[in-house]
C-alpha cells in the first residue's frame, strides 16, 4: 500500500527491517468501502464543490526544510502512481486493518505529495502526505478510516522483510483541520545481534476541505510524536488555498 518514504534515508543495511515492514509495504484491498463512522473526530461540514488542488499546488504548499527547525533535509514530490503497482503485497489479515492502510495510502486522490523529513537528533525520518480529492471523497476517506479504527487492533501482514505483525492504538491529540485522528502502529523487529526490538510510528490524520493530510513520525523502542506546530501549519496553509 505505502510507496513513498518507508524506504526512508537509511543509516546502514542493519535498518532495513525497521523501515520496511508494516505500514512500509505497498498492499491493495478489493473489499468495499465501509460507511463513515464517529470516533474521536468531529464532524464537519460538507466539502465546496471546487477544483481539487494540483500535485503542483500541493508542493507548492508543502512545508519546506527552512521551517523546520533541526532537520537535515525536506523533500517533497509528487507520487509516481505506477510505483504502487510495482510494490503491491497481499492485503492483511484483518479487512477493517487493511481499509486503515486504504485509507492511509490515499488510492484514490486525484494528486498526492509525499514529504520526508530527516531531523538532525534522530537517524529516523518523518513524513507526510498530502493528498487532494474531488467533490467529497476526501471526508468519505476519513469516514472510512475513523469506522476502520474502530475495529482494527492487530493484524498480519507480508513484507519487504517477510512476515510481520501489528498492532493499532488510537490516541487523543488536539482537533485540527476539520476533522482529526491519531493512533499508532507497533510491531515486534529483529534488531542488531539478533534481538527483538519494537518499531512504533505515530500517525496524524487531518481532513481540511477537500485536502487530507496524513503525519507519521518513527521510533524504536520509544514513543515519538510529529510536531503539532508543523502539523498546525501545514493544515492552515491548505485551508487558507481553498478559501481563495
Amino acid at each position: 500500500m505505502r510507496v513513498r518514504r518507508h524506504g526512508w534515508l537509511l543509516v546502514g543495511t542493519v535498518l532495513l527491517g525497521y523501515a520496511t515492514t508494516a505500514c512500509g509495504d505497498t498492499q491493495r484491498s478489493d473489499t468495499a468501502a465501509g460507511p463513515s463512522g464517529s470516533a474521536s473526530a468531529s464532524p464537519s461540514p460538507s466539502a465546496s464543490a471546487q477544483a481539487p488542488l494540483s500535485a503542483e499546488e500541493l508542493k507548492s504548499l508543502a512545508i519546506t526544510g527552512d521551517e523546520v527547525p533541526g532537520n537535515r533535509g525536506v523533500s517533497a514530490d509528487e507520487r509516481d502512481p505506477s510505483a504502487a503497482e510495482a510494490n503491491t503485497f497481499p492485503p492483511v489479515s484483518d479487512t477493517s486493518c487493511q481499509k486503515m492502510l486504504d485509507a492511509l495510502d490515499a488510492g484514490t486522490a486525484s494528486a498526492v505529495v509525499d514529504q520526508i523529513f530527516n531531523w538532525k537528533d534522530s537517524i529516523w525520518a518523518g513524513g507526510s502526505t498530502l493528498a487532494s480529492y474531488d467533490g467529497i471523497e476526501a471526508e468519505d476517506t476519513f469516514g472510512r478510516l475513523r469506522t476502520a479504527l474502530k475495529t482494527c487492533t492487530d493484524f498480519t501482514g507480508d513484507g519487504y522483510t517477510g512476515k510481520y505483525t501489528a498492532h493499532v492504538e488510537t490516541e487523543k491529540i488536539p482537533r485540527i483541520g476539520d476533522e482529526t485522528l491519531a493512533f499508532r502502529i507497533t510491531n515486534p523487529v529483529k534488531g542488531p545481534n539478533g534481538r527483538t526490538d519494537l518499531r512504533n510510528e505515530q500517525y496524524i490524520f487531518v481532513r481540511v476541505g477537500q485536502v487530507t493530510t496524513e503525519f507519521d513520525m518513527l521510533d524504536v523502542n520509544h514513543s515519538a510524536h510529529f510536531p503539532l506546530d508543523l502539523v498546525r501549519k501545514q493544515v492552515d496553509r491548505l485551508a487558507g488555498a481553498q478559501r481563495g
